[in-house]
C-alpha cells in the first residue's frame, strides 16, 4: 500500500486527528495510538467502545501512557524519535508543557512531520477558545441560513471534516518534502481556517462586496429555491440540486410556470418567495415515488432525501464498495480514497485500551521486567486483550 513503512504516532482524540490517522492507517501506515490510562474520551466507557470511536480508530495499535509520569513521557519520546508523523490535538501550548511539543522533539528527529489540529490554530485571539463544530462554523460564516435568515446548525461536523482532510493533504506534502530533504515541518491546522476556505464560490464576493449583494444570507436553507428540499404528499422529502437555466426550464415549463424561470436563475432570498411557495404547493400534490417517476428523462437535478442508514444501503454505495464487513459481521465505512494500484486495505480490528503496550515496548527494546516495573509505577497500562471486532 502507498504508506507501508510510514510510522505515525497519534496523540489526538475525538474526531479530526483520529480521522486523519485513520485515513493514513487505511493506506498502510503503522499508526500507534497513544492514549491516557483511562483511554480516549471518545471510547465512551471502559466496557464498550462507542460507534464514534470505532469509526475513527480501526487498524491502529494502542499504547496507554501517563504522559505526566517521567517514565511514560520517556516512552512517548522514544516513539516520537522513530516516527515519521505525529498528530496531536491539545490546546495550544499543552504539548510543549508536557515535553512533546514540536520544538523539543524535532531536535532529535529533524525529519518529523508534526501536525497540530485545533479549533482556531496556534496563534490569534481565539487560539485558546474551546469550541465544537457549530461554534467554529458560526464564527467562520459557514452555518447555513433558512429562507428567513435564521442560522441552521448542521448535523454533520463540517469544520472537523474540512480540517481533517486539509491536514491529510498538508501532512502528505510535508512527508514528501521530508523524504526528499531530510527536514520535516510543523503543520498548524485550524478547523476555523479550513471552514473559512470551504466556500470558495462565495469567498470572493464576500471579500469584494457589491452593493445589494446578498451573499451572506444566500447560501443555505431555502434561500435558493432550486437548491432546496420540499415535502411530498406522503411526508417524504425531495431535494432539487441545480439552478442553471436548463434545469429551471426543464422543471418549470412542464409544471406550467415558465414565467418563474427568470426568478429561479435570478437573485436568491426574498426575490424567490413566489417560486418557493409554488414549489412547496406543487410537490405536495404527489408522493415521492410519483414525483421521481415524473422526473425520469426530464434532465433536472433532483433526488430523494435519504437518511444515513438508507444512504448506506443504497445500491450505488455498495457498487462503490463503501461498506466493509469484518470477520464478526460488523459493518464499517470504507475509505473514500481510491487508487487503481495499491488500494486501501483497512484493518477492521478495534484496539482495546493499551492492547499493544507490551508489544510496542518490546520493539523499543524494553524487556519483560522493565515493562512490569512501568506498569507497577503507573506510567503505562498494558494488557493481553485481543483486538475487538
Amino acid at each position: 500500500m502507498k504508506l507501508s513503512g510510514v510510522r505515525v504516532v497519534d496523540l489526538s482524540q475525538f474526531m479530526p486527528g483520529p480521522m486523519l490517522a485513520s485515513n493514513l492507517a487505511d493506506h498502510g501506515a503503522d499508526v500507534i495510538k497513544v492514549e491516557p490510562l483511562t483511554g480516549d474520551a471518545a471510547r465512551g466507557s471502559l466496557e464498550s467502545d462507542s460507534e464514534f470511536f470505532v469509526a475513527l480508530n480501526r487498524g491502529k495499535r494502542s499504547i496507554a501512557l501517563d504522559l505526566k509520569h517521567p517514565d511514560g513521557l520517556a516512552v512517548a519520546l522514544r516513539l516520537i524519535d522513530e516516527a515519521d508523523i505525529v498528530i496531536e490535538s491539545s490546546r495550544p501550548g499543552v504539548a510543549a508543557r508536557l515535553g512533546i511539543g514540536y520544538d523539543a522533539v524535532s531536535r532529535t528527529n529533524p525529519r518529523l512531520v508534526y501536525c497540530s489540529l485545533t479549533a482556531f490554530g496556534q496563534t490569534g485571539p481565539l487560539s485558546h477558545m474551546p469550541a465544537h463544530d457549530p461554534v467554529i462554523q458560526a464564527l467562520a460564516g459557514t452555518l447555513p441560513r433558512d429562507e428567513r435568515g435564521a442560522p441552521v446548525t448542521s448535523g454533520a461536523s463540517l469544520a472537523a471534516l474540512a480540517g481533517s482532510l486539509t491536514a491529510l493533504s498538508a501532512v502528505l506534502m510535508a512527508l514528501l518534502h521530508a523524504r526528499e530533504t531530510g527536514r520535516g515541518d510543523f503543520v498548524d491546522i485550524s478547523l476555523y481556517d479550513a471552514a473559512l476556505t470551504a466556500q470558495p464560490h462565495l469567498t470572493g464576493r464576500a471579500l469584494n462586496p457589491v452593493e445589494g449583494d446578498a451573499v451572506e444570507t444566500a447560501h443555505g436553507g431555502n434561500a435558493i429555491a432550486l437548491l432546496a428540499a420540499y415535502r411530498t404528499a406522503d411526508s417524504q422529502w425531495l431535494c432539487l440540486g441545480g439552478r442553471e437555466l436548463d434545469f429551471a426550464t426543464n422543471l418549470l415549463t412542464p409544471l406550467g410556470r415558465p414565467d418563474l424561470i427568470a426568478v429561479a436563475v435570478g437573485a436568491a432570498g426574498e426575490a424567490q418567495a413566489d417560486l418557493r411557495t409554488f414549489l412547496t404547493q406543487v410537490f405536495l400534490t404527489r408522493t415521492l415515488g410519483e414525483w421521481l417517476a415524473w422526473f425520469e428523462g426530464r434532465r433536472v437535478s433532483v433526488a430523494p432525501v435519504l437518511s444515513l442508514r438508507e444512504a448506506l444501503a443504497h445500491p450505488h454505495t455498495h457498487a462503490r464498495q463503501m461498506v466493509k464487513v469484518d470477520a464478526a459481521g460488523r459493518q464499517h465505512g470504507a475509505s473514500a480514497i481510491r487508487f487503481r494500484r495499491d488500494p486501501a486495505q483497512p484493518a477492521l480490528s478495534i484496539p482495546a485500551i493499551g492492547e499493544h503496550t507490551a508489544e510496542i515496548l518490546n520493539t523499543l527494546g524494553y524487556g519483560p521486567e522493565h515493562i512490569a516495573a512501568l506498569g507497577s509505577s503507573g506510567a503505562i497500562r498494558a494488557q493481553n486483550a485481543t483486538a475487538k471486532a
